[in-house]
């Protein structure tokens, strides 16, 4: 897990944390995190249902260039699952409050054609001996970061168990700071049996400040055991 850096805080960046966290200038001229910037991250936060107080201590935290649990490998302490909108979300918290969110555009069990509004593209398609989907977007979202793509994969039923991801594409980011190097890849793009799993990551390189820059992503996992895919985060 990667370890926060301890930093002491001057009473004078306090005092411009303060300003900030209230709708005032940013931190100060070093931070690099703007108004705006604080201001995406409270809307998300506040989405989520976070606490205003564990928000203001995230926010401090942001600014000073800490990472949040929910940016690195730290483990969640709930999650919690639920379907909607033509999508599998699932959102999972974290010791220090913070909160990263999993997407999978799953197509409408009812037609079997496209997602429940019509609004993804996700489609299912016939494949004899499998279940198959194409331009299915998968993603995963801390608020100062998001990333997703999109994917075509199928796994097979039984007796011939297995899987296959046949293409992805469509890598985009959203956050905070500055992202490039884009990268898309096939990390197990077939697989036999039933707990044979397919696996399919996007990444970008994101810089936040002059503090740190780190890789972040998301995964796609694919297995006949688990029904379908699923995703993971990628952060280093």
């Amino acid at each position: 897990m990667f370890r926060k850096s301890i930093m002491m805080a001057t009473v004078a960046l306090a005092a411009s944390l303060g300003s900030t966290l209230i709708g005032g200038a940013p931190a100060s001229a070093d931070s690099q995190v703007s108004k705006i910037d604080i201001e995406h991250l409270r809307t998300n936060l506040t989405k989520y249902d976070v606490p205003a107080k564990t928000q203001d201590a995230l926010l401090e935290d942001f600014i000073k260039g800490e990472r949040w649990d929910s940016e690195t490998d730290a483990n969640p302490v709930s999650s919690e699952t639920e379907r909607v909108d033509g999508v599998e979300r699932t959102v999972y918290r974290y010791q220090d409050g913070s909160v990263g969110v999993s997407t999978v555009d799953i197509p409408s069990e009812s037609t079997g054609e496209s997602s429940i509004l019509g609004i993804t593209g996700c489609q299912s398609y016939a494949v004899a001996g499998a279940k198959a989907w194409r331009n299915c977007r998968v993603s995963w979202d801390v608020f100062s970061w998001s990333v997703s793509f999109t994917a075509a994969y199928k796994y097979y039923l039984g007796p011939s168990y297995g899987c296959y991801i046949d293409s992805i594409g469509g890598l985009v980011h959203g956050g905070v700071g500055s992202f490039s190097s884009p990268k898309l890849s096939y990390i197990t793009r077939s697989a036999s049996g039933f707990t044979g799993t397919c696996v399919a990551q996007g990444t970008w390189t994101r810089k936040a400040t002059d503090l740190f820059s780190e890789t972040v992503g998301v995964r796609l996992n694919l297995s006949a055991q688990h029904g379908g895919g699923w995703t993971s985060k990628v952060s280093s």
